[in-house]
């Protein structure tokens, strides 16, 4: 299943995978040999693949003969424990350090909306 243990033991290419199958929620096979960047063969997806249902990383359904993979979680979930993984290992645990690195990059657009929910966010965490 999706834990901090699983997602270490990925290789370099099983996260590409999981990334584009994050984006679309449910993909093939050929689909992901299509948008890997430097793909290798399509016999290399498979195999990424299967190991990555192996993990149980991955679910394969298969609909119309034909093999499909999706996460086992929803996409919503699995981002969020990327995140929690990355903020702790890479930021001692700190949510405020971690979304001060992203905001203060030079290129950061926020929208209205996004700037208001942060905003909001903000106010909440401080009351807890």
């Amino acid at each position: 299943m999706w834990d901090e243990k699983s997602e270490k033991s990925m290789s370099r290419r099983e996260r590409q995978v999981i990334q584009i199958v994050m984006k679309h929620g449910r993909v093939s096979a050929r689909q992901i040999e299509e948008e890997l960047p430097d793909a290798p063969t399509y016999s290399a997806v498979r195999s990424i693949l299967r190991l990555l249902v192996e993990k149980e990383m991955l679910v394969k359904e298969q609909i119309d003969g034909r093999d499909w993979f999706r996460l086992p979680v929803n996409a919503g979930k699995a981002r969020v424990k990327a995140l929690q993984s990355l903020v702790q290992r890479f930021f001692d645990n700190s949510a405020g350090e971690a979304a001060l690195a992203l905001l203060g990059q030079k290129n950061v657009k926020l929208s209205p909306e996004e700037a208001e929910k942060l905003l909001k966010l903000v106010k909440e965490a401080r009351k807890q």
